[in-house]
């Protein structure tokens, strides 16, 4: 495989480059003196206040500035000729001017920016991985960019990618409090993160690389909703997250100071900086950015259990660029994320010896280089890129319960006949009792790849665009569990040698893929036609991966587009699947079906994106979305035993129907987006709605219940009430499987049919900023793992304290024969499973900001703010007690009521 990519890889680079460097000479592309300028400034139109920040670039080429704190700008040396200068602004719209560049003179162009609140004329490239206007992209590309991040005070990836329809953000553990990104209704492992059309972000380092991509590093996010693996490879189903990371366009510097307080008692301090550097010329430039994060564990229901994890977090970056010459750039960028994360009780307290702890500590390395070539007349594009990424994280995820304090020969100590619990001076928890669960894991990830663009004045029967590209990703996977790993079968039994308890995993995947697409467009009409073939080495067979789009504008400000993708999801073991969850204190593993296949996905989608201008002054622009996504071979995951502390799980393509029949696992996710942004004067609204209708094909396991006598169907489970005295329940034997019942549905959990978002922004004086952002969640489907009678779910503790249940119950294991297991000269026991499936309530969560600009010189800028997040404090308040809790019975808002202020300094 990595042979034929090799020659795939020659070949492009060996025709692609030819016409674009044939037709530009040596000479010319070489920098020279000319003394050939450009200045001037841009103002805004509506208020005749100079801008600052405002891109001024050549198009077609490399080359570009931005205009300085006084609004003003200046391109040196240019090359004679007639060229065309675009101006792009955040908040207003585009605009292109013809000049006439002459050697030996320095020419003045000035504009007036018209204020664009609704973003009609941003730049995208994720539509087709070159930049095009929003309006005129193929697909639906929505934008999350700093002013929205501001409005929230948003931090992080996390905290702000959730103002967009389609898209919710959510906690899905208790005590590392991992987010995943869920689009569409699909969970985070169907969405691909890419860093700068880059997909570097390994499945590694996505469970916790939402927080730890901090929002001082981020220009904007797009987010394309739907079936991406056309472009983007594996992964790409539900969606692409796309973060674009800050490029240098001037001289400054920002500091931010955010203090903030979850639940206002547990402390969450950001401290952030940037800083970036441009040559006189605006041949290179650079920029650095930081960020250090410091939040306490917060406990919401007082048992010493957090509910969100202590987190200390570092990030350091930077990009820097050259531009050898009008038709060249070299980009690179580099970052690093370190943070240890910890949750459960007793932070303070070493990992093993905690009732419950899920601590990761995450060193992450990465880095992109890229370089860009034009032709002369800019037809040809030719893009070389690599990216790299390793990882290495050291973990501990388990827990040891609550023991009592032993002396040095393990037995229990004692005051006035009852047993003292361990972990205080002189009350010393025995090392028999010591957890186990330490992990080592690391990754690399290298994309290495390259892409050719060609602009056709005219194709059969309009303009058009071809690409083509070849792109190779190496993914390697180590996991070990070094203390279990010395531990063997045979030891248990007190020989020695034997199958160690825990097999290290080491998995390497490769992916080689080619990728081509042309498209036939105007300002009214685009057609695109593309695919990508994929060989991954975890899959037997290439597969292809098509793509077509259709856009319609019968009018400038109506948008008419219809798309298809294909999709698909290789069957590599993902950072989820490794010991990284606890159930009822015990580690989970999941391993791969020998006959696993991958995941396809068939996505349709059609929209109509309008735009309305009421009065002067008034901009309005409505979005309508409906989508359909088919998903064949669904991986879901049975449980298939619990060893030595480990509950494993396989992953296979199947599920039950109606008549409890082995089937293949399909699904359907269908439904609507709708958004709404409206600019009136000092006042920007901006609003989004999403429906839909998720369901599997044939039941999915969500949980499980311990038998009860005479009930063979898993309809007579749903409503019973066992008997208090557990009388009704059948012993459990060795295989456990033998004594508990599936508990199945076809809905696709975790997922409201009905969720959406807004923001809002009122600017009544100009240095006077109110924000207002909120999201809804409606109702869903939750799974809750409960054991009878351990006084740890709410349920289960109020049905103690109502008699119903009897506290602290066991049912004995007995083998085959039906006789008791004995360990220790006792029978052994275990508590019965009775698993709930809770359908949730729904949440409103508003955060309120309010800021105030001090203009204390030309250049500087002194701005300070404080505001409240979840302000009615809409949140969760079932959470489990204690450490038999289930740490992954956690929905709704990731955050409680919180306040914050801070101050950020600009210069």
């Amino acid at each position: 495989m990595d042979r034929k990519y090799l020659l795939l890889l020659l070949a492009h680079l060996a025709i692609s480059p030819i016409s674009v460097i044939k037709a530009e000479p040596v000479e010319q592309r070489k920098h020279q003196t000319t003394d050939a300028n450009v200045i001037g400034h841009v103002i805004d139109k509506k208020t005749g206040d100079h801008l600052p920040g405002i891109t001024i670039g050549i198009k077609g080429t490399t080359f570009g500035t931005a205009t300085d704190a006084t609004g003003h700008y200046y391109l040196k040396h240019l090359k004679p000729g007639q060229v065309t200068l675009v101006m792009h602004g955040l908040g207003y719209k585009s605009q292109e001017k013809v000049v006439t560049i002459e050697r030996n003179r320095t020419i003045e162009i000035n504009f007036e920016a018209i204020q664009d609140d609704i973003r009609l004329d941003e730049v995208v490239v994720s539509s087709n991985r070159q930049n095009t206007l929003r309006r005129l992209a193929p697909t639906l590309v929505n934008v999350v960019d700093g002013k929205t991040f501001e409005q929230a005070n948003a931090n992080n990836l996390a905290q702000g990618l959730v103002f967009q329809p389609g898209v919710r953000v959510e906690n899905n553990c208790q005590n590392c409090g991992f987010n995943q990104v869920r689009i569409n209704g699909l969970d985070g492992r169907y969405s691909q993160i890419l860093i700068d059309s880059r997909p570097v972000m390994s499945a590694l380092a996505g469970v916790y690389g939402l927080e730890q991509i901090p929002a001082n590093m981020i220009d904007r996010v797009e987010v394309v909703r739907g079936g991406g693996s056309a472009l983007f490879g594996s992964s790409a189903i539900a969606g692409v997250v796309n973060v674009i990371t800050k490029e240098p366009i001037n001289n400054s510097v920002m500091v931010n100071e955010s203090l903030g307080m979850t639940g206002f008692k547990s402390l969450d301090n950001n401290l952030g900086f940037n800083a970036s550097v441009v040559s006189e010329d605006n041949r290179s430039g650079a920029m650095v950015f930081g960020q250090s994060r410091f939040r306490r564990g917060h406990d919401v229901n007082g048992d010493g259990y957090t509910e969100l994890g202590r987190i200390d977090s570092r990030a350091l970056g930077g990009r820097a660029y050259i531009r050898p010459s009008d038709l060249t750039k070299l980009t690179a960028e580099v970052h690093t994320f370190h943070e240890d994360r910890r949750g459960g009780d007793n932070l303070n307290w070493p990992d093993h010896v905690a009732a419950v702890r899920e601590a990761t500590k995450h060193s992450v390395y990465s880095g992109n280089i890229k370089f860009d070539l034009f032709s002369e007349s800019y037809k040809h594009h030719l893009q070389v890129y690599a990216s790299g990424q390793a990882v290495r994280r050291e973990s501990y995820y388990g827990g040891i319960g609550k023991p009592n304090a032993k002396n040095k020969d393990g037995n229990e100590i004692k005051i006035g006949g009852e047993p003292v619990p361990g972990g205080r001076i002189g009350f010393p928890i025995h090392p028999s009792d010591y957890g186990l669960n330490y992990g080592l894991t690391s990754g690399r990830t290298y994309v290495g790849g390259l892409q050719y663009t060609y602009d056709f004045d005219k194709l059969l029967f309009m303009p058009a665009q071809l690409l083509v590209g070849s792109e190779y990703t190496h993914d390697y996977l180590s996991d070990v569990m070094p203390i279990r790993q010395w531990y063997t079968e045979n030891w248990l039994e007190g020989k020695h040698g034997g199958k160690s308890l825990s097999e290290p995993i080491n998995q390497t995947i490769r992916n080689a893929s080619q990728f081509a697409q042309i498209e036939w467009k105007n300002d009214m009409w685009s057609f695109l036609l593309g695919a990508r073939l994929d060989q991954n080495s975890a899959v037997k067979d290439m597969i292809l991966s098509p793509r077509a789009t259709l856009r319609f504008n019968p009018t400038k400000n109506i948008n008419l587009r219809a798309t298809y993708a294909k999709g698909f999801r290789a069957p590599q073991v993902f950072d989820e699947d490794l010991h990284v969850g606890v159930v009822n204190g015990e580690a989970t593993r999941v391993v791969n079906d020998d006959n696993l296949r991958p995941e396809i996905s068939h996505a349709f989608s059609l929209s109509n994106d309008m735009y309305f201008r009421l009065g002067a002054e008034t901009q309005l622009n409505v979005l309508v979305e409906g989508f359909y996504t088919r998903l064949l071979d669904v991986f879901t995951n049975h449980k298939v035993k619990t060893e030595n502390g480990v509950t494993y799980f396989r992953r296979s393509n199947y599920g039950l129907d109606d008549d409890r029949k082995v089937v293949s696992s399909g699904a359907t996710v269908m439904g609507a987006n709708l958004e709404t942004k409206v600019a009136y004067r000092w006042l920007q609204v901006q609003a989004g709605l999403t429906l839909t209708s998720n369901k599997y094909d044939a039941n999915q396991e969500w949980g499980t219940r311990h038998k009860i006598e005479g009930l063979d169907k898993e309809e007579q489970y749903l409503d019973y009430v066992p008997k208090a005295d557990g009388s009704q329940f059948v012993a459990e034997a060795e295989d456990s499987e033998a004594q508990t019942i599936s508990m199945t549905s076809k809905e696709i959990l975790r997922t409201p049919s009905v969720y959406g978002y807004f923001t809002i922004g009122i600017n009544p004086i100009k240095p006077l900023n109110l924000s207002l952002t909120g999201t809804y969640t409606g109702r869903m489907w939750a799974p809750h793992a409960v054991v009878w009678g351990q006084n740890s779910a709410v349920t289960d503790r109020e049905a103690i304290a109502a008699g119903l249940r009897k506290q602290d119950f066991v049912v004995g294991l007995v083998d085959d024969k039906g006789a008791p297991i004995m360990e220790g000269g006792e029978a052994k026991s275990a508590a019965p499973q009775w698993d709930e499936l809770v359908h949730t309530p729904s949440f409103f969560d508003m955060g309120v900001r309010i800021s105030y600009d001090f203009q204390m010189f030309t250049k500087t800028k002194v701005q300070v703010y404080c505001g409240v997040n979840n302000l009615f404090g809409a949140f969760q308040n079932d959470f489990d007690f204690g450490p038999d809790r289930d740490s992954g019975y956690i929905y709704g808002p990731t955050m409680p009521r919180s306040g914050y202020m801070g101050v950020k300094f600009s210069f």
